[in-house]
Order: C-alpha cells, then structure tokens, then sequence
C-alpha cells in the first residue's frame, strides 16, 4: 500500500511538473542575445581591423591581418556558453534513482524482519503446544499409575512410589528437553533478525558511500574540465602573440633590409656620380691642354707668316723668340657620401 502511494506522489509531480512554465524559452533568447552580442562584436572588431589594415603602417597591417586570421578561432573558444536547463521531471528521475533502490532494500528488510518473526512465533507456539501435549500425557499417565496403584496395589507402596518417581522424572526429562528446544529456536530467530540488520545497515552505508563517490567523481571531472578549458585558452593566447610577434620581428627586418638597401644603392650612385665627375674633369683638363698647344702652335705658325711678309716688306730679318706658357688647370672635387 505504502509502495503505491509512493508510485501515485511520483505520478502526480511528474504531471505537475510537465504542467509548469518552461524555461527553455528563457534559456533559447539567452542564446539569441549572445549571439547577437558576439556578432556585433566581432563586425565591429573587423571594421577596427580593416581600417587599420587600409590607413596603418606596415607594421599596422601586418598585424591587422594576422589579428584576422588567427582571431575567429580563439574569440570562438572564448564565446560564452549557458548551459541547458534541466527539468523538475529530470531533476525527480535523478533523486528517484538514489532513493529508490534504499526504499526497496529497506522494505525488503522489513518484510523480512517480519516473515522471521512470523516464523519464531510459529515455532514458539509449535513448541509450547507440543510441551503441553507431552505434560498432558505425562498427568494422564500419572493418574492412571496412581489410580491403578491405589485400586490393585494399595498394599505395594514401595512399587507405586518407585512408579511414582519415574514419572516425575521422566515428566522434569521432557520438561527440561522443550525448555532447551524453545531457548535454541529464539536464540536462532534472534541470530537471524540481527543477521538481516545488519545487512540492511550494510546495503544502506553501501548506497550512500557509492553515491558519495559519484559526487566527488562528478566534481573530479568538472575540476579537471575547468582547467583543459584554462590551459587551451591561456595556449591560444600564447601562440597568438608568438605569431604577432614573429610578424612585426619580420616586418621590422624587411623594413631594415629595406632601409639597408637604399642606402647601399645611394651609396653607390653618388660614388659613380663622383667617379663620372673625376673622369670629366681629366677629360676637360686633357681637352684644355691641347687646345693651349694648338693655340701656341697656330700663334707661332701666324708669327713666322708675319715675319716673313714684314721681311719681305722691308728687306729685314727678323729672329722670333717663342715663349710657350703651359696652362695647368687643376679641379678639385669635393664628395660626400655614406
């Protein structure tokens, strides 16, 4: 009866709880609400990026694009995630499978404990009736050895005192042997309740030792769950930055070798810009110098033809002393360069 009235208080909370506001409604728009938030938020980390990406440095967009690439993954693993409600019926069907197996361990106990001392009462009665029966007969046969005594052998008193004292004996025998019959059988039934205790007792710690250790197990796990999540996401942000890093350590030395390079090449056209310059002004200064000798050469050569017409013309002879002057030119080049 009790065992039905259990299964009915179940049925009725089950439907109760079935009949009750859901949450799940609650918990879907939650969702809806951080997913909207994490697509406002990763549009707008986007547009920041892309605008750096298009108005930045170099460095700024390598960045930006690394930022890009690696972002979707982590910002994924860092999103915010609610866990689904559990319904009463489940919540119910979890208590119900910790409880229940107690309840029927300990009604089978009781039903037990109750079939036992059914028995012992049984046996109890069994034997006071059969104690009964043995001192009946016992009284009976008296009688009957004392009436026979008394009307044939009245004169034979020794014979129906020794009669006598069998009888007693054999009745304080008998009485003695269901005494110690009755004393065993509750002694057994007393063994055997205290036998089912116990292991009732025992089924009862063993349940709420196993469902200690369920809970502690459930714990162990959901610790070590916290802490992988810790760990990836502290890795995740670590390869981030040795990737961004990389980046601008690359950036940096391409802008370097860049730099480098420029002036190396400056470097090298200034000094062939001096070495053309040097090799001009030799050219020049070679030129000038052959224009001075053709110069002398055409003034000696017109001075021989003046002095000869002038001989000529007066009948004189005139000696010319020629003076050649050397012109040096000499050009300084002055050059700076790295």
């Amino acid at each position: 009866m009790k065992l039905k009235l259990l299964l009915l208080s179940a049925a009725l909370l089950l439907a109760g709880c079935a009949s009750g506001p859901s949450s799940y409604q609650l918990y879907a728009e939650t969702q809806k609400a951080i997913a909207q938030a994490h697509a406002v938020t990763e549009t707008a980390r986007f547009n920041a990026l892309a605008e750096i990406a298009k108005n930045g440095d170099s460095a700024a967009k390598v960045a930006a694009v690394l930022s890009i690439q690696m972002g979707g993954g982590s910002n994924q693993r860092s999103q915010q995630q609610v866990a689904a409600p559990e319904t009463i019926a489940d919540t119910a069907l979890k208590w119900t499978s910790v409880l229940l197996p107690s309840f029927t361990q300990f009604y089978s106990i009781n039903r037990n404990s109750a079939v036992a001392m059914r028995q012992s009462d049984n046996q109890a009665a069994i034997a006071i009736s059969t104690n009964k029966a043995f001192t009946d007969m016992n009284a009976a046969g008296h009688t009957a050895n004392s009436n026979i005594a008394s009307s044939g052998f009245t004169s034979n008193t020794a014979g129906f005192n020794a009669i006598s004292s069998q009888g007693t004996a054999a009745f304080n025998a008998l009485q003695g042997v269901s005494v110690a019959g009755f004393n065993a059988m509750k002694d057994t039934s007393s063994a055997g309740l205290t036998a089912v205790t116990n292991v009732g007792t025992a089924g009862i710690t063993g349940v709420s030792n196993t469902a200690a250790a369920g809970l502690t197990a459930v714990t162990n796990v959901g610790t070590a769950g916290i802490t992988g999540v810790s760990n990836t996401a502290a890795a995740g942000l670590t390869a981030v930055t040795n990737v961004g890093t990389a980046g601008l350590t690359a950036t940096t030395n391409i802008g370097t070798a860049g730099i480098t390079g420029v002036n190396s090449a400056a470097a090298a056209g200034f000094n062939a810009a001096t070495t053309i310059n040097a090799n001009g002004n030799t050219t020049i200064q070679t030129l000038g110098n052959q224009s001075n000798v053709n110069i002398k050469t055409l003034t000696d050569a017109n001075k021989e033809v003046v002095n000869t017409l002038a001989n000529k013309l007066t009948g004189t002879t005139t000696n010319t002393t020629n003076t050649t002057t050397t012109n040096t030119t000499t050009t300084t080049t002055t050059g700076t360069g790295n």
